[in-house]
């Protein structure tokens, strides 16, 4: 596939699915606040850096971060947005990218699950990690409360099947906290922390709407009760 039609797959996800807008903008918040807790070193790279709200909001941590997207929009976005002096983005697809430097902390928020072969996505990272570096990933949960209560309900049959939704975002498999802890395994990346990030009981429409402070008090409870998450995230050292 030419690279012109990969970026405009991308810029297509990017018109139905973004950071910026609905309740994403609410995951967006929580998913800063747990990355944020892992940040080291001097150097960061986000992977999918997506519209810059990641490396905007961790920036002022690091002397040199790196964001890298292989959607031209989203890049053009960020670069309007969310630059700072100590950033630089750059359009790329992670098979493409050759850095000159290895980086001490690593996140790719909700990329993996977009990912072919999660294993070897994976040990790219690594490479790209220094010896004493991290690796933050994100990724939807099969097993969240949310998708829990639609199995009750009988809106859904297979917690792992591809609903229309994930076809559209470019999911191509859906992890639970055990496959994506043998996937960081079978990287061979050690795990210093696996969890859950928000209790999200109903879905994102219906939950725009509600009070902050609810809201607040399901992202603290999901500490207690990470594998019914809306999301995970797992840290791994190299």
């Amino acid at each position: 596939m030419s690279i012109q039609k990969k970026q405009d797959i991308l810029d297509n996800i990017a018109s139905v699915y973004t950071e910026e807008n609905g309740f994403e903008v609410v995951l967006q918040k929580y998913k800063i606040l747990e990355v944020e807790k892992f940040c080291v070193g001097d150097t960061m790279l986000d992977v999918g850096c997506g519209v810059g709200e990641m490396v905007k909001a961790l920036a002022p941590r690091f002397k040199r971060v790196v964001g890298i997207d292989g959607s031209p929009s989203k890049i053009r976005i960020a670069k309007q947005k969310n630059g700072r002096d100590n950033v630089e983005y750059i359009l790329s697809f992670f098979e493409d990218y050759k850095p000159t430097e290895k980086f001490d902390f690593i996140t790719c928020t909700n990329v993996l699950e977009h990912v072919e072969d999660g294993v070897a996505f994976l040990k790219l990272l690594k490479s790209w990690t220094s010896k004493e570096g991290k690796i933050v990933v994100t990724v939807p949960n099969a097993l969240g409360l949310h998708k829990r209560i639609g199995m009750k309900m009988g809106l859904i049959k297979d917690y792992y099947a591809l609903t229309e939704a994930d076809i559209e975002k470019g999911h191509v498999r859906i992890y639970d906290m055990n496959s994506l802890k043998k996937d960081f395994e079978k990287a061979g990346l050690s795990i210093e922390h696996i969890g859950g990030i928000l209790l999200k009981p109903l879905s994102h429409t219906q939950m725009e709407r509600w009070d902050s402070n609810v809201v607040d008090a399901l992202y603290e409870l999901g500490h207690e009760l990470p594998e019914y998450c809306s999301s995970l995230i797992v840290i791994g050292n190299v």
